[in-house]
C-alpha cells in the first residue's frame, strides 16, 4: 500500500522563528527604552554609569554640607574653596547631574523658568548679571525666599535671605532661572551641547556685604 506523505512542518519553521525573533526584539527594545527613560541626561550614556536620580531635597542636603567653605576665585572643591559656578557644579555632580564649568554655560542647562522668585522651586538655579554685563553669578534656590551659593561678597558658601537689603541685590540682578531636575530625573542636556570653549571664569560678585 502506498503511504500518504506527511505534510512537512519545515515550511512553518521560518515563520515561527520570525515570530519569536520579533517578540525577542520587541522585548529588547522595550527593555532598552526602560533603561533610557531612567538615565540621567547630564552625561554620556555610553559608559554604563548609573548615577542615582537627583531630587531637590537631596541637592539641597548636599549643598548644605558645604556651608562655610571659603570663596576662592576659580575654586572647584571643598579643599580649594569654591567660586559660584564651581560650587553649583560640584553639588549637582554629587547627585549625578553634570553641569558645565561657568555660570554663563550653566544658564543653558535644563529647562527655562520665568525669572521671578515666585515661579521658582527648591533646587532651581538662579543666574545673575550686573547692568549691561554678561551673566556672572549663580545660586541654588533653597525655598522660602532663600538662596545658597558661594559668594565672594559673603566670604564663601552661605544662605542669603532674598527679603533683606543684600538679598534684594540678587533679586534685582536675576536674569535667568533654570530647572535641572523634575520628579527625580535630570533635565540637563549632554555636556558637549552646553560647553562653550574658552568661556571665562566667573568674577567676584558685587552684592552688598552681609550685615
Amino acid at each position: 500500500m502506498r503511504s500518504t506523505p506527511r505534510p512537512s512542518t519545515l515550511g512553518f519553521a521560518p515563520l515561527g522563528l520570525i515570530f519569536l525573533t520579533s517578540c525577542a526584539q520587541s522585548s529588547l527594545n522595550q527593555s532598552a527604552m526602560d533603561v533610557l527613560s531612567s538615565v540621567i541626561l547630564g552625561g554620556s550614556t555610553s559608559t554604563g554609569s548609573r548615577s542615582a536620580p537627583a531630587s531637590a531635597s537631596r541637592v539641597l542636603n548636599t549643598a548644605d554640607d558645604y556651608l562655610g567653605v571659603p570663596y576662592k576665585w576659580g575654586g572647584t572643591s571643598p579643599e580649594t574653596g569654591f567660586d559660584c559656578s564651581g560650587y553649583v557644579r560640584y553639588v549637582f555632580a554629587k547627585q549625578g547631574v553634570q553641569l558645565p564649568r561657568t555660570s554663563r554655560e550653566q544658564a543653558g542647562a535644563g529647562q527655562g523658568v520665568t525669572a521671578r522668585v515666585s515661579q521658582l522651586r527648591q533646587g532651581d538655579i538662579m543666574l545673575f548679571a550686573e547692568t549691561r554685563k554678561p551673566i556672572s553669578h549663580v545660586a541654588i534656590y533653597a525655598g522660602d525666599g532663600r538662596i545658597i551659593h558661594s559668594s565672594s561678597s559673603g566670604g564663601g558658601v552661605r544662605y542669603d535671605d532674598l527679603n533683606t537689603n543684600r538679598g534684594q541685590w540678587f533679586v534685582q540682578h536675576m536674569v535667568v532661572a533654570r530647572r535641572l531636575t523634575s520628579d527625580g530625573r535630570s533635565l540637563v542636556q549632554a555636556l558637549d551641547l552646553l560647553t562653550r570653549p574658552n568661556s571665562p571664569l566667573d568674577p567676584p560678585d558685587h552684592a552688598p556685604a552681609p550685615r
